[in-house]
Protein backbone atom coordinates (compact mmCIF):
# COMPACT_ATOMS: atom_id res chain seq x y z
CA UNK A 1 0.00 0.00 0.00
CA UNK A 2 1.42 3.25 -0.91
CA UNK A 3 1.31 6.25 1.46
CA UNK A 4 -0.76 8.88 0.31
CA UNK A 5 0.04 11.62 2.60
CA UNK A 6 2.22 13.87 0.31
CA UNK A 7 -0.07 13.92 -2.80
CA UNK A 8 -2.99 14.89 -0.32
CA UNK A 9 -0.61 17.59 1.32
CA UNK A 10 0.10 18.83 -2.27
CA UNK A 11 -3.65 18.68 -3.19
CA UNK A 12 -4.36 20.63 -0.29
CA UNK A 13 -1.90 23.23 -1.34
CA UNK A 14 -2.96 23.45 -5.07
CA UNK A 15 -4.66 26.38 -6.22
CA UNK A 16 -5.04 28.51 -9.86
CA UNK A 17 -3.01 31.39 -10.24
CA UNK A 18 -4.79 34.69 -9.89
CA UNK A 19 -5.00 36.22 -13.55
CA UNK A 20 -2.86 39.38 -14.82
CA UNK A 21 -4.03 41.75 -17.19
CA UNK A 22 -1.87 41.58 -20.71
CA UNK A 23 1.34 43.29 -20.19
CA UNK A 24 0.68 46.49 -21.83
CA UNK A 25 -2.27 47.25 -19.83
CA UNK A 26 -0.05 46.40 -16.37
CA UNK A 27 2.22 49.69 -17.78
CA UNK A 28 -0.79 51.67 -18.63
CA UNK A 29 -2.60 50.72 -15.28
CA UNK A 30 0.62 52.14 -13.58
CA UNK A 31 1.55 54.97 -15.72
CA UNK A 32 -2.51 56.09 -15.27
CA UNK A 33 -1.90 57.03 -11.63
CA UNK A 34 1.74 58.57 -12.23
CA UNK A 35 3.05 55.97 -10.22
CA UNK A 36 6.99 55.23 -11.15
CA UNK A 37 8.36 51.43 -10.95
CA UNK A 38 10.16 52.08 -8.51
CA UNK A 39 7.00 53.15 -6.14
CA UNK A 40 5.45 49.79 -7.31
CA UNK A 41 8.62 47.98 -6.58
CA UNK A 42 9.43 49.19 -3.51
CA UNK A 43 5.74 48.24 -2.32
CA UNK A 44 6.18 44.67 -3.66
CA UNK A 45 9.45 44.47 -1.82
CA UNK A 46 11.14 43.71 -5.48
CA UNK A 47 13.54 45.76 -7.53
CA UNK A 48 12.35 48.25 -10.74
CA UNK A 49 13.93 45.74 -13.12
CA UNK A 50 11.91 43.28 -12.29
CA UNK A 51 8.56 45.50 -12.69
CA UNK A 52 9.45 46.34 -16.13
CA UNK A 53 10.32 42.42 -17.12
CA UNK A 54 6.48 42.07 -15.45
CA UNK A 55 5.37 45.00 -17.48
CA UNK A 56 7.29 43.60 -21.01
CA UNK A 57 6.07 40.09 -20.82
CA UNK A 58 7.52 38.25 -17.87
CA UNK A 59 4.51 36.59 -15.16
CA UNK A 60 5.51 37.26 -11.55
CA UNK A 61 4.53 33.52 -9.68
CA UNK A 62 3.64 32.67 -5.73
CA UNK A 63 2.82 35.02 -3.41
CA UNK A 64 4.30 38.06 -5.64
CA UNK A 65 1.57 36.94 -8.03
CA UNK A 66 -0.89 37.74 -5.93
CA UNK A 67 0.31 41.10 -4.40
CA UNK A 68 0.75 42.34 -8.07
CA UNK A 69 -2.49 40.92 -8.90
CA UNK A 70 -3.94 42.50 -5.81
CA UNK A 71 -1.80 46.24 -7.19
CA UNK A 72 -2.79 45.93 -10.35
CA UNK A 73 -6.89 45.39 -9.38
CA UNK A 74 -6.38 48.92 -6.93
CA UNK A 75 -4.92 50.95 -9.40
CA UNK A 76 -8.19 49.69 -12.31
CA UNK A 77 -10.36 50.16 -9.29
CA UNK A 78 -8.84 54.15 -8.98
CA UNK A 79 -8.96 54.50 -12.17
CA UNK A 80 -12.66 53.43 -12.51
CA UNK A 81 -13.52 55.85 -9.49
CA UNK A 82 -11.56 58.67 -10.79
CA UNK A 83 -13.18 58.73 -14.65
CA UNK A 84 -16.27 58.51 -12.53
CA UNK A 85 -16.09 61.39 -11.15
CA UNK A 86 -17.00 59.47 -7.96
CA UNK A 87 -14.73 60.43 -4.44
CA UNK A 88 -13.11 57.69 -3.28
CA UNK A 89 -13.75 59.32 0.27
CA UNK A 90 -17.15 61.65 1.79
CA UNK A 91 -16.46 64.89 2.05
CA UNK A 92 -14.73 65.07 5.30
CA UNK A 93 -11.69 62.45 4.09
CA UNK A 94 -13.37 59.64 5.93
CA UNK A 95 -14.35 56.47 4.26
CA UNK A 96 -17.80 56.32 4.12
CA UNK A 97 -19.59 54.00 6.38
CA UNK A 98 -21.34 50.35 5.58
CA UNK A 99 -24.63 50.62 4.12
CA UNK A 100 -24.26 54.51 3.12
CA UNK A 101 -23.74 56.52 0.57
CA UNK A 102 -21.17 58.92 -0.24
CA UNK A 103 -22.99 61.52 1.33
CA UNK A 104 -23.14 59.35 4.24
CA UNK A 105 -27.12 59.43 3.94
CA UNK A 106 -28.58 55.80 4.13
CA UNK A 107 -28.00 53.45 1.08
CA UNK A 108 -30.78 52.80 -1.24
CA UNK A 109 -30.45 48.90 -0.94
CA UNK A 110 -29.55 46.66 1.76
CA UNK A 111 -26.89 44.84 0.79
CA UNK A 112 -24.15 44.33 2.45
CA UNK A 113 -20.77 45.40 1.32
CA UNK A 114 -17.30 42.78 1.58
CA UNK A 115 -15.09 43.96 4.55
CA UNK A 116 -12.32 46.42 3.11
CA UNK A 117 -8.79 44.69 2.13
CA UNK A 118 -5.76 46.16 3.17
CA UNK A 119 -3.68 48.61 1.36
CA UNK A 120 -1.37 46.65 -0.51
CA UNK A 121 1.41 49.47 -0.27
CA UNK A 122 1.28 50.62 3.15
CA UNK A 123 -0.68 47.01 5.32
CA UNK A 124 -3.23 49.90 6.86
CA UNK A 125 -6.76 49.15 6.49
CA UNK A 126 -8.72 50.03 3.25
CA UNK A 127 -8.68 53.83 3.27
CA UNK A 128 -5.19 55.21 4.58
CA UNK A 129 -5.17 57.35 1.78
CA UNK A 130 -1.56 56.61 0.88
CA UNK A 131 -0.78 56.86 -3.15
CA UNK A 132 -1.91 53.62 -4.95
CA UNK A 133 -5.66 53.29 -4.26
CA UNK A 134 -6.27 52.17 -0.82
CA UNK A 135 -9.71 53.26 -1.20
CA UNK A 136 -10.88 50.33 -2.70
CA UNK A 137 -13.29 48.10 -0.80
CA UNK A 138 -13.41 44.96 -3.15
CA UNK A 139 -11.79 43.28 -6.00
CA UNK A 140 -12.73 43.91 -9.77
CA UNK A 141 -12.03 41.42 -11.87
CA UNK A 142 -10.02 42.51 -14.81
CA UNK A 143 -11.68 44.02 -17.92
CA UNK A 144 -15.38 44.50 -16.16
CA UNK A 145 -16.56 47.99 -15.24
Amino acid sequence: MTDYTAIDALLADARRQVELPPTAQRRALREALDLSRTQVAKALGVSPSTVAGWETGRDPSGEIREKYAYFLNGAQEKLHTLTEGTPPHTPDGSAPERGTSQAGTPADDDTTLPAPQPCILCGAPAGCGCVGGCSRSSPRPFGRS
